[in-house]
């Protein structure tokens, strides 16, 4: 029984509220998805993202030259070097003020990084440079009292153009007397969006948010360094848009000297440098740009559009006007989630109305339903794996044929309600689902669309339905359980009273289990041949919610009324997932009662939930300080609470909102061949797996460099000669394997 699952990808949310940047490889692209980096290969047509987390939201981040370190923002000021390569973190440190703006150099020896007011210059460590830790402090510049939006840097890494509200000062990276010290400031209309040296006579070009773009030369002096502004366009007049739009994102690329702007309505154009002249005008709907970036051979656009859940993130060619990728998460909370029978395919359903399908092996979005009006309820496949089945709350069953990807099917409950739980019998014939509001479950053959029967007897809210060859089990506040045989009429067998209010409820894979969850956070396990209870599993202590910042009780007290809400069996039986109203969910040993493995679904600060406990420090008379909207600023990016639309939707876009998401789980789904299981949380969809996929990066790999070559010679007593292959190889087991396997005598001292 191997239990050691490892995070290996988020899915679901393909990008939300970040930089998207292109790696010098031109077919490789990383972007900021809540607190970790994702990262898509497109010329091998797959993506994953990055097991390490940052404290907060991601806000910046930028990649050296040769693609292979990043240096990575966050929203409490916390930098982080990670090495892309092996995916870990080399340096951390803490700026104590949100990190605005992050630079390499061009030869990527050194950083800058922007916070309010404030530019620190580092130097990055080298083979060749006596430099112990892998970032230096190198010089630091006070720009002004506003924040930091964009850092530039000259050819030869000497000057910097640092830009913020208004204001575009010009640095030396290293102060020298040669020539003069001080800084050149340069006044624009708006706040500035970014700034570039694009030329190795360090011309520069700054664009603001009004849209105005300024070139900027140095003029020929040896004893001062002195800019002029030669060039000065507005960049929206040139699209001929007369209204006010704002300009949000830029990117040049200094090769093809090529400018790309994206603005707030959705239209993203493309410049000549220094010309400024339009060369394409295109747009990607209604949602605001908040990156776009280049590649380095200028031909491809990454762009992300929209904000927090109802963001999406695309590759564009902008000379052959054709997507290389488009990639939509959900705009709601994800609600539902099932694997194909085959374990290929992950189908999510979320409130927006709208099922995904997802490919394990990418975790590419490969087609969305949307013929759902409201949101979606539950999901399952029909045993031969040519269908899904998703209900909602519209009160209808819609089934999508995964070959032609059409809606061939539709079941309508016999009355007016809303479904919210859905199951079908192993052959497909029969499929059923409960009703939200009035307690009944209803029956159907799934070739005639006729409804069968309507099963009646629960007298409160159904929170469990589950199906085993033709028995029909169910579970509901009303503290019963009830066991239906479908085929005899669906008649009830039994009724089994329970001591709380029951949650869910799962048949394990052989049919000889039961298990039900109850609010009382406890695991009953019944013997379906006789409906005995066997054995109970007790996860209360286990939930160790975290207290959230509206909360005003003790975490003692708010933990008592937090619990599991979801389980769910291994394919074999022998485990049992458990999760819910919590960032901790939980894997059980059904044999022996007791929990095996705990894990820990976010570290992310941004969300509520997170810490434990709040800072008690913050908390006045008047409630948590985290709750009051403390800034004067009228930009939406710093002041989200100016942007609420509709009072009482709340369990919808919270990124539109001050308030933060509630971390929390709501659905776990094993895979069928039980390598890997996925969770619906708050951030997406969590995929867990005992086989992490690892990027292939050997060193001087050769013909003779194999697994079985490194073996031989450890056989061989060849020690040394393998533990050189297996470091060539860069395999993390095999090089663990080799250095055990060398004898004591053999290491000096």
């Amino acid at each position: 029984m191997d239990i050691k699952y490892k995070f290996v990808d988020l899915i679901g949310s393909s990008y939300r509220n970040g930089p998207v940047r292109f790696l010098p490889d031109n077919f490789s692209l990383l972007c900021a998805n809540g607190n970790r980096l994702k990262y898509f290969d497109l010329k091998r047509n797959t993506s994953f993202t990055s097991e390490i987390q940052l404290k907060c939201n991601i806000v910046a981040f930028d990649i050296n030259s040769t693609g292979t370190h990043a240096i990575v923002g966050d929203e409490r000021g916390n930098c982080t070097l990670i090495h892309l390569g092996s995916d870990v973190i080399l340096y951390r440190r803490n700026f104590r003020q949100k990190i605005r703006a992050l630079s390499f150099s061009n030869d990527s020896n050194f950083v800058a990084i922007g916070t309010q007011g404030k530019v620190f210059i580092f130097s990055v460590a080298d083979i060749s440079a006596n430099q112990f830790v892998p970032l230096a402090l190198l010089n630091r510049f006070i720009h002004s009292e506003n924040k930091i939006n964009a850092i530039g840097w000259s050819f030869d890494g000497s000057l910097i153009a640092v830009a913020g509200n208004r204001i575009v000062k010009i640095f030396k990276t290293v102060p020298d007397s040669s020539k003069n010290l001080g800084g050149f400031t340069f006044g624009e209309r708006a706040s500035v969006v970014g700034v570039w040296f694009f030329n190795e006579n360090n011309q520069f070009l700054s664009v603001d948010k009004s849209g105005m773009c300024s070139i900027f030369e140095l003029e020929d002096n040896s004893e001062k360094l002195i800019f002029e502004r030669k060039i000065s366009k507005c960049l929206t007049s040139l699209i001929g848009v007369t209204t006010h739009l704002g300009l949000l994102s830029a990117s040049v690329n200094k090769q093809k000297k090529l400018l790309a702007t994206g603005f707030s309505n959705g239209t993203f154009c493309i410049f000549d440098i220094p010309g400024l002249s339009l060369l394409q005008n295109f747009s990607i709907g209604d949602k605001q740009i908040n990156s776009i970036n280049f590649n380095s051979r200028g031909d491809w656009l990454a762009i992300g559009c929209g904000r927090g859940m109802d963001a999406q993130l695309l590759v564009w060619e902008w000379q052959s006007e054709s997507h290389i990728l488009k990639q939509q998460s959900h705009s709601q909370t994800i609600t539902a989630i099932a694997y194909s029978p085959d374990g290929s395919i992950l189908a999510t359903g979320a409130e927006d109305g709208k099922v995904k399908l997802w490919n394990c092996a990418t975790s590419f979005c490969t087609v969305t339903f949307t013929e759902h009006e409201t949101g979606v309820t539950d999901i399952c496949f029909t045993q031969n794996g040519k269908a899904v089945l998703s209900s909602s709350l519209e009160g209808s069953i819609r089934a999508h044929d995964l070959k032609r990807y059409r809606n061939f099917r539709t079941l309508v409950a016999p009355k007016q309600t809303q479904l919210h739980l859905l199951c079908a019998d192993f052959s497909g014939d029969i499929v059923a689902a409960a009703s939200r509001d009035l307690f009944e479950i209803y029956v159907w053959s799934f070739e005639t669309s006729e409804v069968l029967d309507v099963l009646t007897g629960h007298s409160n809210l159904i929170n469990g339905l589950t199906y085993y060859e033709n028995t029909l089990c169910t579970v509901s506040l009303d503290k019963t359980m009830k066991i239906w045989n479908i085929v005899d009429g669906g008649n009830c067998l039994e009724t089994v009273n329970l001591l709380n209010e029951g949650l869910d409820v799962k048949y394990s894979p052989n049919g000889s289990l039961l298990a039900v969850l109850c609010y009382d956070s406890n695991i009953n396990l019944f013997n379906t041949l006789n409906t005995s209870q066997i054995g109970i599993i007790e996860t209360k202590l286990d939930i160790d919610a975290g207290r959230q910042r509206i909360d005003k009780v003790k975490k003692t007290t708010s933990e008592k009324n937090k619990t599991f809400t979801c389980i769910a069996f291994s394919p074999n039986g022998q485990l049992l997932l458990a999760g819910g109203q919590s960032n901790i969910f939980c894997l059980y040993s059904v044999a022996d009662r007791i929990k095996v493995r705990s894990f820990k679904l976010s570290s992310n600060y941004s969300l509520d939930g997170v810490n434990l406990d709040i800072n008690y420090r913050k908390m006045t008379e008047f409630g948590n300080l985290d709750l009051f909207d403390l800034t004067d600023s009228d930009e939406e990016e710093t002041n989200p609470k100016k942007r609420i639309r509709l009072p009482g939707t709340k369990h919808t876009d919270l990124s539109e909102r001050a308030v933060r998401p509630t971390i929390s789980m709501s659905k776990i789904a094993f895979s069928p061949n039980g390598l890997d299981f996925a969770v619906a949380c708050t951030e997406g969809v969590c995929i867990y797996s005992l086989t992490k996929p690892r990027r292939f990066d050997p060193l001087q790999l050769e013909s003779n460099v194999t697994p079985k070559e490194i073996l031989n010679s450890t056989i061989n007593g060849e020690h040394v000669n393998a533990l050189s292959l297996a470091l060539r190889l860069n395999d993390k087991e095999i090089v663990e394997r080799t250095i055990e396997a060398i004898p004591v005598e053999q290491c000096k001292k």
